[in-house]
């Protein structure tokens, strides 16, 4: 055993740069802090753990024909003899199978032969989502699954991938090898740990950006002996564009500039977990025709967010949360006109007040710091279920929401009129339960299903709770035939008495001819 374990441990530390660094321990300290007895006719088999093993599927063991999944990370008893362990997160035909003799009294461990990789998701302003991928072997194009991003400010988790060594395609949800947009390369190396970002439009699932992490990097699981993780990011941008004599544009002169602000620090002492999201974005522009006044100062952009968790995993499936969320904008909001409009604004109490603005004036739809939209809550985050087949976890507690709108203008126009109508919105605030389940299935046949659900009752009105429902059904037919089916279900009663529902079947499908 103790030529097994040298041999094991000198594999893993050759394979690792410090790109690649495990979550957990070495294999050997692994083992060592496992204090389970092995009784007498037995032997024991230990699979390592390159992530702690609530983030990995189980193992496979295999001995004549009985078949059983095992946790990684313990020490697992057995009568001696021979065994095949597969260590996989796609069907057991695509796992690192190995062939491991186990001998009274002693315990086996296991080489590690396979790779791992975790994908974050976020969109582009590094907020994470719930964004769908899919995962392809890069020399047999064979498909390994579909993968899910997880909304980690709200305490889920990310899962990780166990795979063999090898290059990899991430593509769109439902796409193939041969497509040509949205998708990247990762490789995936022996006993190493690939921490990858993936950049994605949540709406639309586009693939905007991607690639790997180093492990200091936030919004990856760092080193278990690292406390504190934190980073801050500046940026400035701008661009001054001149026209004049350029058949299809105007003379004039068009100037814009921004800057942002994106700071992210996390607090990790096990079982605690504190993350901090603070993000500032400002922007304008101004038009100034040549041989006249500038126009009025628009805004482009102006965002400022903060998201805040605390997690406390009493045990790896269950712990208590506390969060709070808040959105708003720094200055008032500006409509520009292009040509002399009248405005209908029918306020909260009724009446209907008409603004006439001269072409390229401005009309005022909100005020500085309207909106702004807080959110605050408590309750126990658990996992009921996971394993290679299915993941259910389910978040519940007390919600806060205050809905700070100021009086400002909603959109409302009627295409069939010449003014243009807004409708005023007041501020309301919501005291309830909140609860969000997401759902993860892998289906025979390689069909994937995943499913999310955020409910909010409020108390004045439990009845009629609010929803977001979103459901992703993908089946991948042939290597370049895939079929999806997306449904979203929004009941939101504050705003519209009506559910609102959208879903879609798409059929994707390529072929290489020569």
């Amino acid at each position: 055993m103790l030529v097994a374990a040298f041999l094991l441990c000198t594999q893993v530390a050759r394979s690792q740069d410090p790109t690649f660094t495990w979550d957990m321990p070495p294999p050997d300290a692994q083992l060592a802090a496992d204090t389970t007895e092995i009784p007498i006719g037995m032997g024991a088999i230990f699979v390592p753990a390159i992530v702690p093993a609530i983030e990995a599927p189980s193992a496979i063991l295999v001995v004549d024909d009985d078949v059983r999944e095992i946790n990684v990370g313990e020490r697992v008893l057995v009568r001696p003899g021979s065994y095949v362990v597969i260590v996989g997160s796609g069907s057991p035909s695509q796992g690192v199978g190995q062939p491991v003799e186990v001998v009274e009294g002693r315990t086996t461990l296991v080489p590690v032969k396979w790779g791992a990789l975790r994908v974050e998701v976020t969109d582009e302003r590094r907020v994470p989502h719930r964004g769908a991928y899919d995962i392809l072997r890069a020399d047999t194009r064979e498909p390994f699954g579909t993968g899910f991003g997880a909304d980690t400010l709200q305490g889920e988790q990310l899962t990780t991938w166990m795979l063999p060594p090898g290059l990899y395609r991430i593509v769109r949800q439902g796409a193939n090898y041969r497509s040509l947009t949205n998708w990247l390369t990762v490789y995936v190396p022996e006993a190493g740990l690939v921490r990858y970002r993936l950049v994605s439009d949540e709406e639309t699932g586009e693939f905007l950006a991607g690639g790997q992490l180093l492990p200091d990097d936030f919004g990856t699981v760092g080193k278990r002996s690292r406390t504190l993780f934190s980073t801050l990011v500046l940026g400035v941008d701008g661009s001054l564009v001149h026209t004049q004599n350029v058949v299809g544009f105007a003379n004039q002169m068009i100037g814009s500039a921004s800057v942002f602000a994106d700071g992210q620090l996390g607090w990790n002492n096990d079982p605690h977990f504190v993350s901090l999201l603070m993000q500032v974005e400002e922007g304008a522009s101004q038009i100034r025709p040549v041989g006249e006044d500038p126009l009025p100062l628009v805004k482009g952009v102006d965002r400022l967010r903060g998201d805040l968790l605390y997690t406390w995993y009493i045990t790896p499936a269950i712990g208590p949360y506390a969060r709070g969320a808040g959105e708003t904008q720094a200055f008032a909001t500006n409509v520009l006109t292009t040509s002399d409009t009248t405005f209908l604004s029918t306020l909260s109490d009724g009446t209907v007040q008409t603004d006439f603005v001269a072409a390229n004036g401005t009309f005022l739809v909100a005020d500085p710091w309207a909106p702004t939209i807080v959110r605050e809550g408590a309750g126990i985050n658990t996992r009921f279920i996971t394993n290679r087949w299915f993941n259910l976890n389910w978040r519940v507690g007390l919600g806060l929401r205050q809905n700070l709108y100021g009086g400002a203008l909603l959109l409302a126009d009627l295409p069939a009129t010449p003014e243009v109508e807004y409708v005023q919105v007041e501020s309301f605030n919501e005291q309830g339960v909140e609860s969000t389940i997401v759902l993860k299935a892998l289906l025979p046949g390689w069909a994937v299903y995943a499913t999310d659900v955020e409910l909010f009752a409020g108390f004045e009105t439990f009845t009629k709770p609010s929803v977001e429902w979103r459901n992703t059904l993908s089946l991948r037919v042939t290597r370049n035939l895939s079929l999806n089916y997306y449904l979203n279900v929004d009941y939101l009663p504050v705003v519209v008495e009506s559910a609102q529902l959208q879903q879609s079947i798409l059929l994707r499908a390529s072929w290489e001819i020569l």
